[in-house]
């Protein structure tokens, strides 16, 4: 089933994107040819490498539809272009997905796209500059209001093929999250104590380069303990991209 909203324009756009459907689809119907030869265009795309992208003009959207990855990979090719599609028609496209959910398009710039994977899983994709070409960085992250959100930071060169995520991400340590005033009661060494397992939620900015990291602990650690923390923790950790490398 197909679900799809409109982000704005609804009256004009919808009129538009059916006139569009219909001029299609009588093409087709006067052009059978033409329309087989589109149907095996498609499917020929969707056998291809999906790792190659060398020669393209490399964007957000394009690693979206070529990118092998665990964490897309209940969005197959063809479900990754019409989302793709009816973004371009200004409409959210709710797609089936391989888990008999529901997955859907955010936001999508050329160096910037996010991708609802699942109610509780999201993917970025983000295209950082390097001295002569780019580098591309994914963001797959997961939880919810149960669950406390935990992200997985990769990365990749033009062609696709991952790199060493600490050459590229200085991780943020438990305690960058903290500020404790000299002479506090409270300690680092007692709140290391109480976190044992940091999780952190990190968030590319679509506007910049610059990435948030989030302390997502309150949702698994004895509540006496956050609300001792609590009264200490930063917001988030903004880390700089410089000379190709994420810094606090």
């Amino acid at each position: 089933m197909r679900f799809f909203i409109r982000k704005k324009d609804r009256k004009i756009k919808k009129a538009a994107f059916g006139s569009a459907l219909f001029m299609v689809s009588a093409f087709a119907l006067l052009n059978p040819a033409s329309s087989y030869a589109n149907k095996n265009t498609r499917d020929s795309d969707e056998s291809a490498n999906s790792g190659e992208v060398a020669g393209e003009a490399l964007t957000a959207r394009k690693i979206f539809e070529k990118i092998e990855s665990s964490a897309i990979e209940i969005l197959p090719l063809s479900t990754r272009l019409d989302m793709l599609d009816y973004w371009d028609v200004d409409s959210v496209y709710k797609a089936s997905n391989a888990m008999e959910g529901l997955s859907w398009l955010e936001s999508v710039t050329p160096n910037y796209l996010k991708v609802h994977v699942t109610s509780v899983s999201s993917l970025e994709i983000k295209l950082l500059p390097l001295k002569k070409d780019k580098i591309v960085m994914t963001i797959y992250t997961v939880g919810d209001s149960e669950q406390a959100e935990d992200s997985q930071v990769k990365f990749y060169d033009e062609n696709l093929k991952e790199l060493p995520t600490e050459k590229y991400l200085g991780m943020p340590q438990l305690k960058d999250f903290f500020e404790i005033p000299k002479g506090s009661a409270t300690k680092m060494k007692e709140i290391e104590e109480m976190i044992p397992f940091p999780t952190i939620a990190f968030t590319a900015n679509p506007d910049n380069d610059n990435l948030e990291a989030r302390l997502t602990v309150e949702k698994y650690i004895n509540q006496d303990d956050w609300n001792i923390a609590k009264l200490f923790v930063k917001p988030a950790v903004v880390l700089e991209w410089k000379k190709g490398k994420y810094r606090k």
